[in-house]
């Protein structure tokens, strides 16, 4: 009986509890009708201050794990550095730690690190320097004084200094072969204008202008008590670690603090249509906008507010229209951007096929026109809040980054609790202030519209907006203002040769194209590694192709339309835009289209050489800036001579190239073997067995 009692009522309280999930279920069925309490305050640590020796401290205790942070801000930066020495702060923030001190060497600096799991790095950007420290609170007493050498006296080895600026020399010689990256250094061109304070772009004849004795100044002009600000969090009590702090900082000199020089951005308001020619490319990478504001701006907050209602992630306007609705972008977003010390920019930007590079452009024109005519509803102005201050919760996720905000506040001359006013403020924002603000800040009239994008799937579609103008992005060599020694010699004489050596490898006037097979050894290929080659010239249509047979399969290197490309297992991948003018001037260098060209192309005889017991005459060629070597007795050219910018020596290197083994067939004589150095060094061995004409 008790067992039919207990299941009876257990039946029931099953059924009742079915019953209600069931209500629920019928109440909730959508997301909008979820609710959820309001958010708790965003959480603030406790922050110990004290000032000693000229710097101010600022300490937050946090026991959660053994470990201590220590962040000091640097009031120093780019804007000290000298004008044709662009690069140098960042140098020396990367230089300062990579060259260890003058007690601890890089090696043993590091090998001390990473036997106590510790890091340590500098760096100094436009406006501050940084100096971080990372270590286990069982470690600290002993490294802080290890950290503070690193950040009064580091090394500054030269060789570390050399490594710096030829990793950035490479990074110069590949900076277009990102889409993105070209439209975002061009659109802050746009904006700021090039080369001043706001705005550098890093050139090879900067980072020759730096020398060992810059970074030591600009070090000395950096680093005092007074241009520092120290942040410490960590496993710690104030009273403990306090004493530390002051011995190890307590003998930093106090020196001039630095004041920031700013001037003011020379900026009008203007309609412009840029564009950047890629061939490779077959989407439109788009960013369009103009200047923005200051930090200090009473309308901050309704202009972050609003700028959450365009582009505001995957509920953004611009997300939900341009991309969702129309179909138009593979990603799309902004922002308006308000600097404490510059004025920031306003930019939305995003990626379309090519073909619908003015109808995306169109379409988020529109969404900012949008905000100006049409006032923002309550619910979209609520949700937009909602999830704006959402994502503020993480900005501060821990005690570490909230004390790293608070310090930035105080070296910028914010008010210590500038981010707890702006939440404020946030929940403060109406309609009518998004409204205003739109119609006030927003220029959608006179927008820097900037397209990177293939100019035959563009098209002329971008000349319904006015004159189009064509940036362009191409790298300055080295001493590329500086004007070359001019070369002269015969002429005559010099067309004499040239035309004697192009009857002899043209029985024909012209040729369409030759192929070549053969084989390639290369100093770029693993000991002892020989491919099959067959490599293709169009000389009607300035087309190079080089097919690879390798044991991983057949790679070939096209140049076709004036785009690069690789090809591989059926899948295509462009190249940038540097290597397909590469192919063309190798196409423009042969000897085959030079005798193609005898009659157009400035050729002067400078005197005899012997090359390898032959008397040569030598040939300047103006329209490839090299020397041409031609065998007196067989009128063939035995040697190529040219300047190449190396990206990791910094300056233009000398390329010899050596031709042998003549070989006539289909009526023309082509060189069998074909040898390049570089500064002495073989690079690559062409030996072909075969040629025809195509």
């Amino acid at each position: 009986m008790l067992r039919t009692i207990y299941l009876s009522l257990l039946s029931v309280i099953i059924l009742a509890a079915c019953s209600t999930t069931s209500d629920q279920i019928r109440t909730i069925d959508r997301p909008e009708n979820l609710t959820y309490p309001e958010l708790n305050p965003i959480p603030v640590p406790e922050v110990h201050e004290f000032e000693f020796n000229g710097i101010t401290f600022y300490l937050v205790e946090d026991p959660e794990v053994p470990l201590i942070n220590i962040n000091t801000i640097i009031k120093a930066g780019s804007w000290m550095q000298p004008e044709d020495k662009i690069g140098l702060a960042s140098i020396t923030g990367e230089v300062m730690r990579s060259g260890g001190t003058v007690n601890y060497p890089a090696d043993e600096l590091n090998e001390l690190l990473e036997n106590r799991a510790a890091s340590m790095e500098t760096s100094f950007s436009l406006t501050s320097g940084n100096a971080r420290m990372n270590v286990l609170t069982e470690d600290f007493e002993e490294l802080l004084p290890v950290f503070v050498e690193l950040l009064t006296s580091p090394a500054f080895p030269e060789d570390k200094l050399d490594l710096a600026k030829t990793q950035r020399r490479s990074g110069i010689s590949r900076r277009n072969d990102n889409p993105s990256g070209i439209a975002q250094r061009e659109f802050r061109n746009l904006i700021y204008g090039r080369q001043n304070v706001f705005n550098t772009t890093l050139e090879y004849d900067h980072l020759n202008n730096i020398e060992l004795e810059d970074l030591i100044a600009f070090h000395r002009d950096a680093i005092n008590a007074n241009n520092l600000i120290v942040g410490v969090s960590g496993d710690f009590t104030v009273d403990e670690i306090r004493p530390l702090l002051e011995q190890a900082f307590g003998e930093i000199e106090q020196g001039v603090p630095n004041e920031f020089d700013f001037p003011e951005i020379n900026y009008t308001f203007e309609s412009t249509i840029n564009f950047v020619p890629r061939s490779d490319m077959n989407q439109s990478i788009i960013r369009m906008g103009h200047i923005g504001g200051y930090r200090d701006n009473p309308d901050y907050a309704a202009l972050q507010v609003m700028n959450q209602v365009l582009s505001g992630g995957f509920s953004g306007r611009l997300m939900q229209e341009v991309r969702t609705r129309l179909g138009l972008a593979y990603s799309v977003g902004g922002s308006f951007g308000s600097n404490v010390l510059y004025q920031g920019q306003f930019f939305a930007g995003l990626s379309t096929a090519g073909e619908s590079t003015v109808e995306a452009i169109e379409a988020t024109m529109n969404e900012i026109r949008r905000l100006q005519e049409e006032p923002v509803s309550q619910s979209e102005l609520d949700d937009t809040r909602e999830r704006f201050l959402n994502s503020l919760v993480f900005r501060n996720s821990s005690r570490s980054a909230a004390l790293n905000e608070q310090m930035n506040n105080a070296y910028l001359g914010l008010p210590f609790d500038a981010f707890e006013q702006y939440v404020e403020e946030v929940r403060k924002v109406t309609p009518e202030d998004i409204h205003r603000v739109a119609r006030e800040y927003l220029r959608p009239d006179a927008l820097h519209i900037l397209v990177v994008g293939n100019p035959d799937i563009v098209g002329d579609q971008l000349a319904q907006f006015g004159d189009v103008r064509e940036i362009d992005i191409s790298i300055p060599r080295p001493g590329a203002l500086e004007s070359r020694e001019a070369i002269s010699g015969d002429a005559e004489a010099g067309s004499r040769w040239m035309n004697q050596m192009a009857s002899r490898i043209l029985q024909e006037n012209t040729v369409s194209g030759i192929e070549y097979e053969g084989r390639l050894e290369s100093s770029q290929l693993p000991p002892g590694m020989v491919i099959d080659v067959i490599v293709n010239y169009d000389f009607d249509n300035n087309g190079l192709s080089q097919q690879l047979i390798t044991p991983m399969g057949t790679q070939t290197l096209k140049l076709e339309n004036g785009a690069a490309f690789m090809e591989m297992q059926g899948q295509q991948q462009p190249l940038p835009a540097e290597l397909a003018e590469a192919f063309q001037i190798m196409i423009k260098r042969h000897y085959t289209s030079l005798s193609m060209e005898v009659d157009d192309i400035r050729a002067e005889y400078i005197g005899s050489e012997e090359h390898e017991g032959k008397d040569v005459a030598v040939i300047y060629i103006h329209e490839i800036e090299g020397k041409l070597f031609i065998d007196k007795e067989s009128s063939l050219p035995v040697k190529l001579t040219y300047e190449q910018f190396s990206p990791e020596a910094g300056e233009d290197v000398e390329v010899v190239v050596v031709y042998s083994n003549w070989t006539e067939n289909d009526g023309i004589m082509s060189a069998h073997q074909r040898v390049e150095s570089m500064e002495g060094e073989e690079v690559s061995r062409y030996n072909f067995t075969t040629h025809s004409r195509k």
